[in-house]
């Protein structure tokens, strides 16, 4: 087997691997950067240091709290910059793979996601049935748990939240709806997998389920502005018309899901509650930890308090110990106002490059994700985003054009 195969072999499988396995998708990381090295020894890449500069805002953020935490002597945090290599490496990679390997890749992400989520739904189902009048505790509290049972139910929905759909290995719905998203924008807005229809939408359809059965509420979120981004291209009444139906049937799924239906409705009370004390939930906590911003002094947010002082200070003023749960005012506690626009640089990097319906959506999605997660401070994230954004800026980007440029 030669160089090149193998190569490619590990290229397709850089997405696949984080879903399944941190460890596997840095050993094939770095053997797919070592072998890209070495094919571009005689030929490499010319013209693409502005590119890589602008794509690696982002990772010159993270540096910055590096020598913030360096100056205010607090511990330094190697991890930070070692776990997001892959903005480092990524270009380096693309450079070295041919169109047909990166087509292979974005093949090889669609067919096995959708693999894996139809395996997760129909184990669930499977599940749901036989477990019908069993009480699943552990996906909610307890009293939502018994007031979630009170009603008769056909199958056992409690077998189909995220807690239980992602039982055999760790994973956040968030990202998984983020990996699906993406998937469905490949299948949707891009020439890339040619598909009879039929099977195109039946794809479409695993994904749009996978999504509202895990309760992400970003992910149902960037479900509707993909339905309102295709709306828009619609030319014909009978597109249009398709459309919108697609619209109210996603409404009414989400709404007669019991899973989504209780994560929506907690958010809600959360956001509209005067106490956000008194409701201990995901959404509670975020407005805690956005609000314990004003706590800070206006140099700390002009300069940064660096990345580990950035936690240490959250724990300080919330006593939660966690991330502030937006990569924006992440960056502005880490790195300061430069670290913020640097984020920001690099967030909307790929239209510098190319404007499409693919582009604009996936930037789109992503800053709503950043908004409400840490995105690039989780392996899932910085994988997922990282890949697709090397490859429109470093990659054969035409392969993701759709019919009609945005001007």
């Amino acid at each position: 087997m030669s160089i090149k195969n193998i190569f490619k072999y590990l290229f397709v499988l850089i997405v696949p691997s984080v879903i399944v396995s941190f460890a596997a998708n840095s050993i094939i990381l770095v053997l797919t950067s070592v072998i890209s090295i070495w094919l571009l020894r005689r030929n490499p890449p010319k013209n693409v240091l502005n590119k890589y500069l602008i794509y690696n805002a982002f990772t010159i953020s993270v540096l910055i709290g590096f020598f913030v935490d360096l100056l205010n002597q607090n511990t330094l945090d190697f991890n930070q910059f070692i776990k997001r290599l892959s903005f480092v490496l990524m270009p380096i990679i693309f450079c070295a793979a041919s169109r047909q390997t990166q087509n292979l890749a974005l093949k090889t992400y669609v067919f096995f996601l959708t693999i894996l989520s139809s395996a997760l739904m129909v184990t669930g189902f499977i599940r749901g049935v036989l477990n019908k009048n069993k009480i699943i505790y552990g996906n909610w509290d307890s009293e939502t748990t018994e007031r979630f049972y009170e009603s008769e139910m056909l199958l056992n929905w409690g077998e189909l939240s995220y807690n239980r759909l992602f039982f055999f290995f760790d994973m956040h719905p968030s990202y998984y709806a983020l990996f699906s998203i993406i998937a469905v924008m490949v299948l949707v807005f891009t020439q890339a997998i040619r598909l009879k229809k039929p099977i195109k939408w039946t794809l479409v359809l695993i994904h749009v389920l996978m999504i509202v059965l895990v309760s992400s509420k970003t992910g149902v979120i960037s479900l509707f502005m993909l339905l309102l981004a295709y709306l828009s291209m619609a030319k014909s009444k009978k597109s249009i018309l398709i459309s919108v139906s697609a619209l109210f049937i996603l409404v009414l799924i989400i709404a007669k899901t019991p899973s989504t239906e209780i994560r929506i409705k907690r958010a809600y009370n959360s956001m509209s509650s005067d106490d956000v004390l008194m409701n201990k939930n995901s959404s509670s906590e975020r407005l805690i930890l956005w609000k314990s911003l004003s706590d800070l002094s206006y140099k700390e947010l002009f300069v940064g308090v660096g990345n580990a002082g950035g936690r240490n200070i959250i724990l300080q003023n919330t006593g939660i110990d966690k991330n502030m749960h937006n990569q924006f005012l992440q960056n502005l506690l880490n790195s300061g106002i430069i670290g913020f626009f640097l984020l920001i640089l690099f967030v909307i990097s790929p239209l510098f490059f190319k404007r499409n319906v693919f582009t604009v959506s996936l930037i789109s999605i992503v800053f709503l994700n950043l908004l409400f997660e840490n995105m690039l401070d989780r392996v899932w994230g910085i994988t997922a985003i990282s890949f697709f954004y090397a490859f429109i800026i470093f990659g054969s980007s035409e392969m993701l054009n759709f019919k009609s440029e945005i001007d």
